[in-house]
């Protein structure tokens, strides 16, 4: 069996992220600080790089944080 491709598992974690994101009440979302930070320059980086084992660690870290950080702007 094929795995996905890079940009497929990018893709499913920014619809990840962003469901998540669409769940919180308005206050919340206005509340969450969404700078950019580090993980997506390594996202980034990983996937110019063409090495699939490093995009996935990082597509994987920042899918993480993201859905971490929307969780606690939920409490």
């Amino acid at each position: 069996m094929t795995q996905p491709s890079i940009r497929t598992e990018l893709a499913a974690a920014v619809r990840a992220v962003n469901a998540a994101f669409n769940r919180l009440p308005r206050e919340a979302q206005d509340a969450l600080d969404v700078t950019v930070d580090g993980l997506e320059g390594e996202v980034d980086a990983a996937i110019l790089s063409d090495d699939r084992d490093r995009a996935m660690r990082a597509i994987r870290a920042w899918r993480g944080h993201w859905l971490h950080r929307i969780k606690e702007a939920g409490r």
